[in-house]
């Protein structure tokens, strides 16, 4: 029984750590285009690999306008392989002075 309970504490542990490093690596990708003035902002999607304790993920941002005058900002965590296992999207949103 304590075997049994050590295995699924590690899996956990080990989906927790992968969760972690999707939050900082989408987090880093969201804050450089925070970091952008609105009018630099350009419409659209990019796509990067990355892999993470292993597995390859997809990294896509996309920012799309919402009004004239508001963008939103989505960065989306997607493993590549299709396998079970967590994904993640972080949203923000950018607005223009008025």
């Amino acid at each position: 029984m304590v075997l049994r309970l050590t295995s699924a504490l590690s899996a956990q542990m080990a989906y927790a750590a992968t969760v972690s490093e999707l939050v900082v690596r989408s987090g880093e990708r969201l804050d450089s285009l925070e970091a952008l003035p609105f009018t630099s902002l350009v419409l659209g999607s990019t796509a990067d690999t990355l892999t993470i304790r292993g597995v390859q993920y997809l990294r896509s941002a996309s920012i799309t306008e919402f009004t004239g005058l508001l963008y939103e900002l989505q960065v989306t965590m997607t493993r590549l392989d299709g396998g079970s296992g967590p994904n993640f999207t972080v949203t923000s949103y950018s607005a223009a002075q008025w």
